[in-house]
């Protein structure tokens, strides 16, 4: 079976890429680990509310949540329940949703070749029943209810509303009580067909086997009866030349292990609604709920950087290893503010997908009101001071090295290396690509970051108690 290796040679890691019945798949060897992992991932996820499905023309509109509601639902078959089948062949499976995937996966000891196929059913094989999303209904309108109450949950989600007026990651990834409850077992199936396809998903493997073990596993997961809704039928005539070989795409698929299944190479039209680029005005959100001390989370609304890999991939590695510099616990500022009591623990994160991004800065102050001005003075310092950029270059080169350093132990921890593999894939690029692009950062590329933190395109939500608050 032919297929494409990518390999860093410095690393000595390599990965092997082929196309399988439509899907793409991954093997990351590992010799000498007796772990062995596999996960699918699903390019859909909490964004996808508004799409047209392959072969229509009509839009369709669906309620926010219905992407995590349909990965709760698929380890539901008619024969039992997906989890305890795992459990029996000594798999451990997990599941999550996030904007923009959702992903199935298992860890094992031994039957690799058996889990697969049952995580290809589980992902391939939708089972609903009107009487079984009610009951799914109930289950996640208390999960929901469980999230309004934590406060970390409605930090995110608050900070998210607020940051976005239009795009669909102001929702919460499970929805709201409202929304689940218009879901039905028609919409499930539809948004399954409409996504949950070959050429809509990939799959990650790793262990201690040969690449042609783990891609022959795959392919006999993949049954003719679980693609069968995905199988176009041929409409070569003997003596015909295929529309593959005359240079055309009939979506006929050669696995490798000779059958040519049609397989259909369409996927969907996702639709997304035009955000301004501005925030409106409730930016500074207050929520009361019973915490020790005041949560403090503030965000910043970043131009998105369009769908060009090496874009994208460098300007969320700039803003990371810039919050680092700034306020990362070796920096001056955090050493300032937590001697002064100002803050107990602070996180930065930056995100950045084809159509939007933003920075996230959280953590637990006895004063949020005053952190957050000392965190917007210090942006605002640093920005109009070139002696105060010129003062950071030796913290760049520190965290781009310390960066370096956990990028080469990254390939021990197999689900991470999938899961960057598998999202940095569908923009052109692979895990390799991200340790050419962080090697080659620049100054300057972080720098320009620093010019987008604008106050002005930022937001505030505090969490406290109603004790808490200021007399």
């Amino acid at each position: 079976m032919s297929n494409d290796i990518l390999k860093n040679d410095l690393l000595k890691e390599e990965i092997h890429v082929a196309k399988i019945k439509g899907l793409t798949a991954f093997v990351l060897p590992k010799k000498g680990f007796r772990r062995k992992y596999a996960e699918v991932f699903v390019r859909y996820g909490s964004n996808d509310n508004a799409f047209i499905p392959p072969g229509e023309t009509e839009r369709v509109d669906v309620p926010p949540g219905i992407a995590h509601f349909l990965e709760h639902k698929m380890f539901e078959k008619p024969w039992g329940e997906a989890f305890s089948a795992f459990a029996k062949i000594g798999a451990s499976a997990n599941a999550y949703t996030s904007n923009n995937y959702t992903s199935y996966l298992f860890w094992t000891l031994e039957n690799f070749n058996q889990a697969t196929k049952l995580l290809m059913e589980v992902a391939l094989s939708p089972f609903f029943t009107e009487e079984s999303v009610a009951k799914e209904q109930g289950i996640i309108g208390q999960e929901i209810g469980m999230y309004n109450d934590d406060p970390g949950s409605r930090l995110l989600r608050e900070a998210m509303e607020a940051l976005y007026s239009k795009h669909p990651v102001r929702f919460d990834i499970a929805g709201t009580k409202e929304s689940i409850s218009q879901i039905t077992d028609e919409l499930l199936y539809k948004c399954h067909r409409t996504f949950y396809r070959p050429s809509n998903m990939s799959i990650f493997v790793s262990g201690d086997f040969a690449p042609e073990e783990a891609f022959e596993a795959i392919s006999e997961g993949m049954t003719d009866s679980l693609l069968e809704p995905y199988v176009r039928e041929s409409t070569d005539r003997p003596g015909d030349k295929s529309a593959n070989e005359a240079g055309g795409s009939s979506g006929g698929v050669d696995d490798g292990f000779g059958n040519d299944l049609r397989v259909s190479d369409d996927i969907p039209q996702r639709i997304r609604p035009v955000e301004p680029p501005g925030i409106g005005k409730d930016r500074d959100r207050e929520v009361s709920l019973p915490v020790p001390t005041p949560l403090i989370h503030i965000a910043w609304k970043d131009d998105p950087p369009g769908s060009n890999g090496v874009d994208m991939l460098t300007q969320e590695l700039a803003a990371s290893v810039l919050l680092d510099m700034l306020f990362g616990k070796s920096s001056a500022f955090f050493t300032q503010v937590y001697e002064e009591g100002l803050i107990d623990t602070l996180h930065s994160s930056y995100e950045a997908w084809p159509d939007y991004a933003y920075v996230s800065m959280f953590g637990q102050s006895s004063a949020p009101e005053k952190f957050s001005e000392r965190v917007w003075e210090h942006i605002e310092a640093v920005s109009s001071s070139p002696q105060k950029q010129a003062d950071l270059e030796e913290d760049f080169l520190r965290i781009k090295k310390s960066s370096l350093g956990r990028y080469v132990t990254l390939f021990d921890s197999f689900d991470t290396v999938g899961q960057i593999q598998a999202h940095l894939h569908d923009y052109g690029l692979d895990v390799f690509s991200y340790g050419e692009i962080l090697k080659n950062l620049s100054m300057d590329s972080v720098l320009w970051r620093l010019r987008r933190l604008w106050r002005e395109r930022s937001v505030r939500v505090i969490v406290r108690d109603r004790a808490q608050r200021r007399k």
